[in-house]
Parts: structure tokens; sequence; C-alpha cells
């Protein structure tokens, strides 16, 4: 057996041993006792202390890397180099248990969330597929939601309001004249709304009047017929009157509408309820397990938790599964995928020493 070179501490990244420790070891113990079948993958092709390090674990790290990561190893150099990192693996896993990190608290919790995420791949999520979810709920769904599917188109406006027609005239010129030169551009209509319009409601949002469509009742008919008769973008209206005075509308943005057929939809309602019956499933099932187990809960004490403002204590913008979300990492997912041995990113090899 070829002895591995030992590799120099310097290149050992900090918490190296911590995040090598929480990935499972795909390696054996040195009590099997392998066969010398050649097609045989339980053949041992290193052994690191108590481990061993089969050609079926070498193998099965390699494919679970990604096409182009795969391609990497294809020569007998690079198989050795990535065993070698397999060992640095086993390596410092073996130290950081001997110096107990095994029985760190963080490292505990976050051996819990693989085992969940693990638990929850190989026995909840596989037995259900987007796939069973029946035709007949896609179909009630679709009819009962026609407002995700089908929409008309909808024009946005500003408004200003007055009184009288003089006024509106004025206004209106005035706005036409900013209109050839400004365009699409809001800023002159919404100082001018603010200067003139005598309707508080809409004057404080500066004259807009947000999205609608032709059936709208939110607004007066004459102003969304007026609205809908402006083509472009940056058009003034003539003063339309309305039970309260007169209207000067501006055309700020257009939306066209669409209508998408069922099959069209089909795979999106069958993932939108797939999800829902699985949050259900998943929430019945942690239900009946909590039936099951005893457990006491002091809400007394509960107050007594103090939570640090920044991020170094879990506030926003912490890592994800590190100090924040308690149940972050413990779902499917997040584990492993597209990871190098010992489940650190292809970017970060074990222990940062030979690139792959």
């Amino acid at each position: 057996m070829r002895t591995l070179p030992a590799r120099s501490s310097s290149r050992f990244f900090p918490l190296a041993a911590t995040a090598l420790l929480l990935a499972a070891p795909a390696c054996k113990k040195a009590s099997i006792k392998p066969t010398q079948d050649k097609g045989d993958l339980s053949q041992v092709v290193a052994q690191v202390g108590d481990e061993v390090i089969t050609v079926g674990d070498v193998q099965e790290r390699i494919n679970k890397q990604s096409p182009f990561i795969r391609a990497r190893y294809t020569t007998l150099d690079k198989k050795k180099e990535f065993l070698d990192n397999l060992v640095r693996f086993e390596v410092m896993a073996g130290e950081a248990q001997k110096r107990g990190y095994d029985k760190d608290p963080e490292v505990q919790r976050v051996m819990k969330q693989q085992m969940i995420s693990k638990f929850l791949q190989k026995d909840f999520e596989s037995k259900v597929k987007v796939e069973d979810v029946p035709e007949a709920d896609v179909e009630k769904y679709y009819k009962d939601h026609p407002e995700e599917f089908n929409k008309k188109d909808e024009v946005r406006v500003s408004e200003l309001l007055v009184k009288d027609k003089p006024k509106a005239d004025k206004a209106y010129n005035e706005a036409k004249a900013q209109s050839k030169t400004a365009g699409a551009d809001q800023k002159g209509f919404r100082d001018l709304v603010t200067k003139v319009s005598e309707d508080e409601e809409s004057k404080q949002r500066g004259g807009d009047l947000t999205f609608f469509d032709k059936d709208s009742t939110a607004y007066p008919k004459p102003v969304v017929d007026a609205a809908f008769k402006l083509g472009e973008v940056g058009d003034v209206s003539t003063p339309v009157k309305t039970d309260k005075g007169w209207v000067v509308l501006k055309l700020t943005q257009k939306r066209p509408g669409f209508n998408r057929p069922l099959a069209e939809v089909k795979r999106q309602i069958q993932q939108r309820l797939f999800r829902d019956t699985r949050t259900k499933a998943l929430d019945a099932f942690i239900a009946d397990l909590k039936k099951n187990t005893k457990i006491e809960i002091h809400e007394d004490n509960l107050g007594k938790v103090v939570i640090e403002n920044g991020m170094e204590s879990g506030g926003p913008g912490a890592p994800r599964g590190i100090s924040g979300d308690p149940h972050a990492g413990a779902f499917p997912g997040g584990s492993g995928q597209g990871m190098m041995p010992g489940g650190l990113p292809p970017q970060r090899t074990l222990l940062q020493g030979k690139k792959p």
C-alpha cells in the first residue's frame, strides 16, 4: 500500500476540523474484509487509522459532483488527488473527534440537521411526487383562481382634479405643454398636481390612481373611459367631467393582459398543490410524532431569552443554518449536492490542499 504524504498544517483553514466533521464520512471501519474480485466496489484503496476508503467510496464521491467537475477525475493522477482529499478528511475528522469536537453543541446541532434532511429525503419526500397530484384537483384550482391565469389590459394614470372648467382648461394646457417636452416624465405633472389639484386624497400620491382595467369600479366611469382612450404613455386627456369636478389625466403606464390556458399552467398548478400537500402532510406527521413524545414547555422562562442586535447573533443577514432559523438545513435540498469530499464546495477543497 502506498503511504500518502502528510500535508503542512499551514494549509489548514480556520474551523476546517469542525466543518469537516459535519459531513458524514463514506468510509468504513477497518474490520471489513473486502474480496479480491476486480469489480467489487468494497476493495480498499486506503486505510486511515481504523477507517478504510474503498473503491466504492471514491467512485460515489466523484460521481456526486457535477458533470463538469467529474470530467476532471478521469486520469489516475487526478483520482489520486481526490483520494488524498478523502484521506485528509478522515485524518482531520479523527483528530477532531479525539479532541472531543463531536460532543460540541454546534456540531451536534448540524449533525441533527443533516440527519433530518436525509431522513426526510429517504422516508418522507420520496413517497410523494408532483405527478401524483390528481387532474381533478388541478382543474379545480384553475377554475377557482381565474385571476391568476387571466387578466385584462390595465392602465395607470395620474389625475389632477379641480372644481371648475376654466381651472381645468388651464391645467390641461399646462400639462399638454409639459408632455411635448417631458414626454413620459412624471415630475412636471406631479408638481402641477401639488400646486393646482383640489382633491386632497389623490394629491398626496401625486395624483397616482394605480393600475385598473376597463371594468374597474374604483373610479368614476368617465375617468376609466378617458384613461383607456389615451394611446401612449405621457399623453394627457382633455378635462373630464365627474361628480367631484373636472379631471385631467396623464397616462403613466400600460400593462397588457394575458390569458393562459390550463394546458400551459398545468405543471405550475401541480407544483403549487404538491407543495401545499407536502407541507400539510409534514405538519400532520410532526404533530403525530409530538403526540408520542414527552414534551415539556416552560413558557415562563421563554421571556428570559435576550435577543442581541446585529449579525453576530443570528440577526438579519446571518448565514443560513449557522445561527438563524433553527430549522435551516433540516430539509432536503441543502445537504451535500455539488460538494467536494467531506461536504466542502468545489472552490474550497478539503483543507485547501490541492484544487481539483
